[in-house]
């Protein structure tokens, strides 16, 4: 199928995909540079505890926590399994050399705690449970999930926002003007073909969710000295920054502006130059803030329509009688 309209929507998919991979990229290693997830996951059992920092700090210093922590001096881990917290919680509560079974051990502890946050939600679970051992356990990891999925809305609220925030910056940085790359699609087939192309070969590969960031640690002697990989630069094959390249960028901005510097006539003012983006930059930026993982899946929809039939797995079982058919 050779619609250009169609080309000129899978060529701008393309590049909100991968900018929105930038934004994805960046974004997540700004997340592990300042422990976003160490700090919100701070936060979530501040409240969760009642804001007893005592009782929270003992958690921390757990070795079922603490072995979970990047290193000795962090905050806290960036993520705590719910059954290790009600371990730990259990352990504390019912004080040393008590079996975490022990519901009496449990009930004299309780008693000792000055936290009336954490003592009340702790009775009504065992009273909840019978005094069930099993129960208690899974009760508590209950209480603790319940408020990690609000941490979670907290956490993916803050990267939303930063999203929209990188959006912008890398819109302007990458001059991405949206009116300008459907112009250079439209009129130029050779520049249309190479983008499907690229655009293919993308919509073959992962999901967006599996090119997150990560890091590694090369030094077996320095457990906690890390190095990232797949930064953003790695996130996006030579052919794809390539193209890039050929759409986005201030290389005509730069000549117009000298050009308007030299007094030739005709040139455009700088504050025209700003002007003719605005529009384009705008829908840019909307775009990506949407994320990667839907214009990862708006280029498939796209792939398909354009090769004129369905995924392979959406196919249609040829054994069965198209419907109205007897």
């Amino acid at each position: 199928m050779n619609m250009p309209v169609l080309d000129v929507a899978i060529g701008l998919s393309f590049v909100y995909l991968l900018l929105s991979l930038m934004c994805t990229t960046v974004n997540e290693m700004i997340a592990g540079v300042f422990k976003t997830r160490a700090r919100f996951l701070d936060k979530g059992v501040t409240r969760l505890l009642g804001g007893d920092d005592d009782l929270k700090k003992q958690l921390y210093q757990h070795p079922m926590i603490r072995s979970l922590a990047e290193s000795d001096t962090a905050l806290c881990p960036s993520y705590i399994p719910a059954d290790k917290f009600a371990t730990a919680l259990l352990d504390i509560v019912s004080g040393p050399g008590k079996s975490l079974a022990d519901s009496a051990a449990l009930r004299d502890g309780l008693k000792l705690l000055k936290n009336d946050h954490v003592r009340g939600a702790l009775t009504a679970i065992l009273d909840k449970s019978n005094n069930d051992p099993a129960s208690v356990r899974l009760h508590i990891q209950q209480w603790f999930d319940e408020n990690m999925d609000r941490v979670s809305g907290w956490y993916k609220r803050n990267a939303q926002v930063n999203a929209a925030i990188l959006a912008c910056v890398i819109t302007l940085l990458m001059n991405a003007d949206t009116v300008h790359l459907a112009s250079l699609l439209w009129t130029s087939p050779t520049l249309r073909s190479a983008m499907i192309e690229q655009a293919h070969a993308r919509s073959q590969k992962a999901r967006p969710e599996a090119l997150l960031p990560l890091v590694e640690y090369p030094d077996k002697s320095k457990p906690t000295a890390s190095r990232p990989i797949n930064v953003p630069e790695q996130a996006l094959s030579q052919d794809e920054k390539s193209q890039l390249a050929a759409l986005t960028g201030w290389q005509r901005e730069r000549q117009e502006f000298a050009a308007w510097r030299a007094g030739q006539e005709g040139s455009p003012a700088p504050w025209r130059l700003i002007a003719r983006h605005l529009l384009g930059w705008l829908l840019t930026a909307i775009a990506l803030s949407i994320g990667a993982p839907f214009w990862f899946d708006t280029l498939n929809r796209f792939m398909n329509i354009r090769n004129a039939g369905r995924a392979p797995d959406e196919r249609r079982d040829k054994t069965q009688p198209a419907a109205g058919v007897v």
